[in-house]
Protein backbone atom coordinates (compact mmCIF):
# COMPACT_ATOMS: atom_id res chain seq x y z
CA UNK A 1 0.00 0.00 0.00
CA UNK A 2 1.23 3.52 -0.74
CA UNK A 3 0.52 6.74 0.95
CA UNK A 4 -1.14 9.55 -0.23
CA UNK A 5 -2.23 13.44 0.24
CA UNK A 6 -4.78 14.74 -1.52
CA UNK A 7 -6.27 18.19 -0.79
CA UNK A 8 -9.91 19.10 -2.29
CA UNK A 9 -11.75 22.12 -1.96
CA UNK A 10 -15.60 22.16 -1.85
CA UNK A 11 -17.87 24.58 -2.71
CA UNK A 12 -18.31 27.03 -0.11
CA UNK A 13 -21.73 27.81 0.03
CA UNK A 14 -22.56 24.36 0.67
CA UNK A 15 -24.45 23.77 4.26
CA UNK A 16 -22.63 22.22 7.13
CA UNK A 17 -24.54 18.74 7.13
CA UNK A 18 -23.83 18.69 2.69
CA UNK A 19 -20.05 19.11 3.34
CA UNK A 20 -19.86 16.63 6.37
CA UNK A 21 -21.92 14.45 3.90
CA UNK A 22 -19.41 14.63 1.37
CA UNK A 23 -16.52 14.18 3.79
CA UNK A 24 -18.22 11.13 4.89
CA UNK A 25 -18.82 9.86 1.71
CA UNK A 26 -15.11 10.06 0.58
CA UNK A 27 -14.09 8.58 3.80
CA UNK A 28 -16.32 5.58 2.45
CA UNK A 29 -14.58 5.36 -0.66
CA UNK A 30 -11.27 5.15 0.86
CA UNK A 31 -12.49 2.45 3.33
CA UNK A 32 -14.65 0.08 0.52
CA UNK A 33 -11.30 -0.19 -1.41
CA UNK A 34 -9.45 -1.44 1.06
CA UNK A 35 -7.30 2.08 2.28
CA UNK A 36 -6.75 2.78 5.46
CA UNK A 37 -7.76 6.74 6.47
CA UNK A 38 -4.52 8.10 8.58
CA UNK A 39 -5.77 11.49 8.93
CA UNK A 40 -8.49 13.81 7.76
CA UNK A 41 -7.53 17.78 8.84
CA UNK A 42 -10.31 20.46 7.93
CA UNK A 43 -8.75 23.93 7.02
CA UNK A 44 -12.08 25.44 6.65
CA UNK A 45 -12.88 28.38 4.06
CA UNK A 46 -10.15 30.39 2.98
CA UNK A 47 -10.09 32.88 -0.33
CA UNK A 48 -8.97 31.04 -3.49
CA UNK A 49 -5.43 32.59 -5.32
CA UNK A 50 -7.92 32.89 -8.42
CA UNK A 51 -11.77 32.13 -8.79
CA UNK A 52 -12.70 28.87 -9.93
CA UNK A 53 -16.73 28.40 -10.97
CA UNK A 54 -17.05 31.86 -10.15
CA UNK A 55 -16.14 31.41 -6.60
CA UNK A 56 -13.49 33.46 -4.82
CA UNK A 57 -13.63 30.96 -1.96
CA UNK A 58 -13.63 27.68 -0.83
CA UNK A 59 -13.58 24.83 1.74
CA UNK A 60 -10.33 23.06 2.39
CA UNK A 61 -10.03 19.53 3.44
CA UNK A 62 -6.89 18.03 3.68
CA UNK A 63 -6.80 13.88 3.82
CA UNK A 64 -3.92 11.32 4.20
CA UNK A 65 -4.57 7.86 3.81
CA UNK A 66 -3.00 4.76 2.24
CA UNK A 67 -4.02 2.68 -0.51
CA UNK A 68 -3.44 1.15 -3.94
CA UNK A 69 -3.29 2.80 -7.36
CA UNK A 70 -6.43 1.72 -8.15
CA UNK A 71 -8.17 2.85 -5.18
CA UNK A 72 -6.54 6.90 -6.04
CA UNK A 73 -8.16 6.64 -9.30
CA UNK A 74 -12.04 5.81 -8.02
CA UNK A 75 -11.41 8.65 -5.88
CA UNK A 76 -10.51 11.21 -8.25
CA UNK A 77 -13.36 9.61 -10.41
CA UNK A 78 -15.84 10.61 -7.53
CA UNK A 79 -14.57 14.01 -7.50
CA UNK A 80 -15.26 14.50 -10.62
CA UNK A 81 -18.74 13.47 -10.82
CA UNK A 82 -19.26 15.60 -7.39
CA UNK A 83 -20.84 18.99 -7.76
CA UNK A 84 -19.88 19.82 -4.20
CA UNK A 85 -15.74 19.88 -4.79
CA UNK A 86 -14.58 22.33 -7.03
CA UNK A 87 -11.02 21.51 -7.20
CA UNK A 88 -8.59 18.74 -5.70
CA UNK A 89 -5.18 17.55 -6.34
CA UNK A 90 -3.84 14.14 -4.49
CA UNK A 91 0.45 13.62 -3.90
CA UNK A 92 2.01 9.95 -3.55
CA UNK A 93 3.90 10.98 -0.23
CA UNK A 94 6.81 8.62 -0.55
CA UNK A 95 7.30 9.84 -4.06
CA UNK A 96 7.80 13.76 -2.36
CA UNK A 97 9.58 11.99 0.45
CA UNK A 98 12.35 10.73 -1.77
CA UNK A 99 12.74 14.10 -3.98
CA UNK A 100 13.55 15.65 -0.70
CA UNK A 101 16.79 13.59 0.16
CA UNK A 102 19.98 14.72 0.37
CA UNK A 103 22.50 12.66 -2.01
CA UNK A 104 24.66 10.97 -0.18
CA UNK A 105 28.75 11.95 0.63
CA UNK A 106 31.15 9.49 -0.50
CA UNK A 107 32.93 7.49 1.56
CA UNK A 108 36.67 8.02 0.40
CA UNK A 109 37.66 11.82 -1.20
CA UNK A 110 39.18 12.16 -4.48
CA UNK A 111 43.25 12.46 -3.33
CA UNK A 112 44.52 15.80 -3.63
CA UNK A 113 47.25 16.57 -6.72
CA UNK A 114 48.96 18.95 -5.43
CA UNK A 115 50.18 17.24 -2.40
CA UNK A 116 51.70 14.72 -4.97
CA UNK A 117 53.28 17.30 -6.57
CA UNK A 118 54.81 18.60 -4.21
CA UNK A 119 56.29 15.77 -2.89
CA UNK A 120 57.97 14.81 -6.28
CA UNK A 121 61.73 16.17 -6.68
CA UNK A 122 62.25 18.01 -10.06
Amino acid sequence: MKNYETIFIMDPDLEESQALATIEKLKGIITQGQGEIIKVEDWGKRKLAYDVKKKSRGHYILTTFSGSPALLSELHRNFRVMDAVIKFQSVRLDERLESVEKPSVPDELPEDESETEATKEP
